[in-house]
């Protein structure tokens, strides 16, 4: 019960803020600022709270494994091991 009305007092001052904000005409830039600072707390908050990892395979990630090409034979040296 306390996390709801935490979260409905939140979502009551963002909303009053939204409105003032809105009601005293700043300049543009200065909306740009405060949106794109909401925009990046909304995104850490939804990251924290959220236990996707995009590189986990549980999760069908789009991203493919890494394959390393096979070389046919020692045609290729490696530098590294050259000490």
């Amino acid at each position: 019960m306390a996390s709801k009305l935490s979260l409905g007092s939140v979502a009551l001052i963002l909303v009053g803020a939204t409105v003032l904000l809105i009601a005293s005409r700043p300049p543009a830039w200065i909306v740009l600022l405060l949106g794109s600072f909401a925009l990046a707390v909304l995104y850490i908050v939804a990251r924290t709270r959220s236990r996707y990892d995009p590189l986990d395979p549980r999760f069908g990630s789009c991203i493919p494994p890494i394959s390393r090409p096979k070389t046919g034979g020692g045609d290729v040296s490696d530098h590294h091991s050259e000490a």
